[in-house]
């Protein structure tokens, strides 16, 4: 079975998204539902937006993965976490992707071409995508932590309506 993940790129990152594209579709079967950015021009300057929509349609449950590829992964993942349930990371090394998965059960990646080459990157998303949450064998610890970040985004932010799943907070019923 296959994965559901977006990507998206700003045009400093496209080149290296298109390359992490096809090693997501060869070595990792995934399915890629959100790809907007087909051209390194259309990434202009597009950050805030994409990250809005993609946070918006993970929210609506058309995939749990996102991946966002730039010069750093810092701005995207920044405008992303300001949305309801959302966790998004930007990681450089292999054990922070893994416990930014393991540890917060983080939904977005956000990778910087300008920070690692293509094959410590290609480490990095492994470490992530490889290392799915898991309710049953999570430490006691980081469900508690999930807990109280979907207390504080209660508190803090204004859930949509449109919101399709539990955000990852809590195990799928």
């Amino acid at each position: 079975m296959s994965t559901k993940i977006a990507i998206a790129c700003d045009d400093i990152g496209f080149n290296r998204k298109e390359e992490i594209k096809e090693y997501l579709l060869t070595e990792k079967n995934a399915e890629i539902v959100f790809d907007p950015v087909k051209t390194k021009e259309q990434g202009m300057n597009t950050f805030a937006e994409l990250a809005d929509e993609m946070a918006t349609l993970l929210q609506k449950d058309h995939f749990r993965l996102g991946i966002y590829i730039c010069g750093t992964g810092i701005g995207f993942t920044c405008q992303a976490n300001k949305h309801w349930g959302i966790r998004a990371v930007a990681v450089t090394n292999p054990y922070s992707a893994k416990r930014a998965r393991l540890s917060n059960n983080a939904q977005i990646i956000g990778l910087g071409c300008n920070v690692n080459s293509l094959e410590y990157t290609k480490m990095i998303l492994d470490a992530w995508y490889d290392n799915a949450f898991d309710f049953s064998t999570a430490k006691e610890n980081s469900k508690k932590n999930l807990q109280a970040a979907e207390i504080n985004d209660n508190k803090l932010l204004q859930k949509p309506s449109y919101v399709a799943w539990n955000m990852g907070f809590r195990p799928d019923n």
